[in-house]
């Protein structure tokens, strides 16, 4: 019981403290800048990847009912 009490009170101080932290940079550099504005444009590239259009969406549901089959015939197959 100690042990999990400890586990909660420890990630709420670093959740605290990661909050905390994060609000205190008001006045980026200019090097921070320019990261920010290519993080942003990769990300935007990945949204623009993976949204559900009319090939990704059904193959990567596909993907994922195949695994689900192949996990329950591996789990109910005793192997």
């Amino acid at each position: 019981m100690e042990y999990i009490a400890f586990t909660f009170v420890s990630l709420l101080l670093i959740v605290g403290l990661m909050y905390a932290e994060s609000n205190s940079g008001g006045n980026p550099t200019p090097r921070q800048i320019k990261n920010r504005i290519v993080f942003n444009r990769w990300v935007r590239k990945w949204k623009k990847r993976l949204t559900p259009d009319e090939i990704i969406f059904p193959m990567l549901l596909g993907i994922i009912i195949l695994g689900a089959v192949g996990f329950l015939a591996l789990k109910l197959g005793g192997i």
